[in-house]
């Protein structure tokens, strides 16, 4: 069984699916309206799971859940309090690692190849990181292509190449900097 919450902040959509062990399973947000967040939640969740949803409206509740998984200077929490048990173990590597991006900062789908591994993951690396069923949660909006452009971003119920307005607009308010299309090299930063 898995709970929606669903708030709303500064003209945003949130919504989060919680299991019965209050572990994060999906989140998903949207610019446009209620409806679309919740449809992106319920469509990263696993199939069993969307038998027995509840949907639970209150901005309180649903900034209680978020503050779970942040501290006071916006960093991730614990890996622990998030339920990943439906994906894969390379895609549970990736989003290990997405999460240890420092806000203010990218990556490239090549550098987490390289660190998952080698150059010849980088295509897997990109499948996990546009499947990623907890955006903002687990940062894939900080992985860019080695041209250091934004490059696509997946939002709900739209086409991905249509996203990297809301990419960047997310890395310009954790502090990325540019220049011009692309990310400041003083920006990047690589897993070792």
């Amino acid at each position: 069984m898995a709970e929606i919450i669903t708030t709303r902040k500064g003209g945003v959509w949130f919504s989060v699916a919680v299991n019965e062990n209050g572990k994060l399973v999906a989140s998903a947000f949207s610019d446009r309206n209620r409806r679309e967040a919740e449809k992106g939640v319920t469509n990263s969740l696993p199939k069993l799971m969307t038998n027995s949803l509840h949907r639970r409206e209150g901005d309180a509740d649903g900034l209680r859940v978020l503050r779970k998984f942040y501290d006071g200077n916006g960093r991730r929490n614990s890996m622990d309090l998030l339920d990943l048990s439906s994906v894969s173990s390379f895609r549970r590597d990736v989003y290990r690692l997405l999460c240890r991006i420092p806000r203010g900062k990218v990556t490239t789908y090549g550098d987490l190849a390289r660190k998952l591994g080698g150059k010849r993951y980088s295509r897997a690396v990109g499948t996990a990181v546009a499947t990623n069923p907890l955006p903002l949660i687990v940062p894939c909006h900080r992985v860019v292509p080695s041209s250091l452009k934004v490059g696509n971003y997946g939002m709900c119920g739209r086409d991905p190449t249509k996203g990297g307005y809301m990419k960047r607009e997310l890395l310009e308010r954790e502090g990325v900097r540019f220049q011009g299309s692309q990310v400041s090299k003083k920006s990047t930063w690589s897993p070792t």
